[in-house]
């Protein structure tokens, strides 16, 4: 008889994706949907990026590159590890993958065996329980608060820890509440980390996109558990070009051949002209980058303040990222025409499907009593949805 893979059946597809999918078919059939779903920026891929890669196209680099990729890119990434992030890495300890995405499943697929534990701070993004469940490992998770400001205690983190666990994977600035993590705390797990033997996956693709003063701190650059830190980021959200797909991982370098190994068996080399692109990315200004962080801190300050308005909505202030995880758990057991809204799927599928403004529900983060908006959109967009969100909280009774 045939079957189907119990693993991907038993997995969970991509909230963010499904949800974002069916706004888009939404205004396919007419109906004008806000889409605050996507963690896209907006903005155009900055002009001497594209340059770069029409150059790359007219001088035909559209072959096969090395699997871990091109040695260009690569000593752009060590120089831009050094210069920024005060991590110093040799060519074999960096592997450039298909988008951040790839590069953490790869630093799972290097370092887990079946039934080891891999510890995730919650609200994490969607896809890391997924991915270790993928690699037959079992996610374990630390709760925050909103009135924690969803910083984690040490003291879970090191109870969540024992000798089945392999890894901690640590998001900051974090994606779904924009929190940005002190280097006092990185300084505080770097000790449960170097005491456990563990490693770190790091994942700092919104380093960046950051707000009022904040500062990005690499947890990889603490001597005592260098030699356990994976550091993922790459260039979607810094710099506009999410559709490139060009992320990258610096590590210790038995875990960059494994993972160099694995992704030699599942896609082999990252795209080639997008390389080229991501070099220009990554040497050129950064008015644009400046630009963009800029705008996107005008909107938070938007969101915010709209979604201060309304009674029972709290929320954090994001520090990082674009996206605001408000709690509207109060609003739990409301109805509108019948409709109870139970929980945040609920919730979500309501505003959608009265109100039409897209939102992505708290459990895919792993807080049931929150929302996630996206303020990578336009300001029209923004206000529009703003109204219509209100109008929906407002109406449950």
């Amino acid at each position: 008889m045939l079957t189907l893979s119990r693993k991907v059946q038993e997995g969970e597809g991509s909230q963010t994706l499904a949800i974002t999918a069916k706004a888009r078919r939404m205004k396919d059939s007419g109906i004008d949907v806000v889409s605050l779903t996507a963690g896209e920026p907006d903005f155009p891929t900055p002009r001497h990026v594209k340059e770069a890669a029409i150059k790359a196209i007219e001088a035909n680099f559209t072959k096969y590159t090395a699997n871990e990729g091109t040695p260009d890119l690569i000593e752009a990434i060590i120089r831009k590890f050094s210069n920024e992030n005060n991590l110093h890495f040799e060519p074999g300890q960096i592997l450039i993958s298909t988008g951040a995405k790839q590069a953490i499943y790869n630093a799972l697929q290097a370092t887990c065996n079946k039934g080891d534990e891999v510890v995730i701070i919650c609200p994490y993004w969607v896809s890391y329980p997924e991915m270790v469940k993928f690699v037959d490992a079992v996610p374990v998770f630390v709760k925050t608060t909103p009135e924690q400001k969803f910083t984690p205690d040490v003291r879970n983190i090191r109870r969540a820890i024992n000798q089945k666990t392999k890894a901690l994977i640590i998001n900051s600035p974090n994606n779904p509440c924009g929190v940005v993590y002190t280097r006092s705390l990185f300084e505080e797990i770097a000790v449960v980390v170097k005491e456990t033997g563990i490693y770190v996956i790091s994942d700092e693709i919104y380093e960046k996109v950051i707000y009022g003063g904040q500062r990005h701190f690499s947890i990889g650059t603490i001597k005592s558990i260098r030699d356990q830190v994976i550091t993922v980021n790459g260039v979607s959200k810094a710099f506009s070009m999410t559709g490139w797909r060009i992320g990258y991982i610096g590590g210790p370098a038995p875990v960059m051949d494994a993972a160099a190994k694995f992704q030699s068996q599942v896609t082999s080399n990252a795209n080639s002209i997008a390389q080229k692109a991501a070099i220009a990315a990554l040497a050129g200004s950064t008015n644009d980058q400046d630009a963009m962080v800029s705008e996107f801190q005008r909107r938070r300050d938007y969101v915010v303040e709209a979604l201060s308005t309304i009674r029972d909505v709290r929320l954090m202030v994001p520090e990082g990222a674009f996206y605001v995880f408000f709690d509207v758990g109060k609003f739990y057991g409301r109805r509108c025409n019948g409709q109870i809204v139970k929980n945040s799927g609920a919730m979500a599928e309501y505003l959608i499907e009265r109100h039409h403004v897209g939102t992505i529900p708290g459990f895919a983060f792993g807080d049931d009593r929150c929302l996630r908006v996206s303020y990578a959109c336009s300001m029209s967009e923004l206000e529009k949805g703003m109204k219509r969100l209100k109008t929906g909280l407002e109406q449950l009774e």
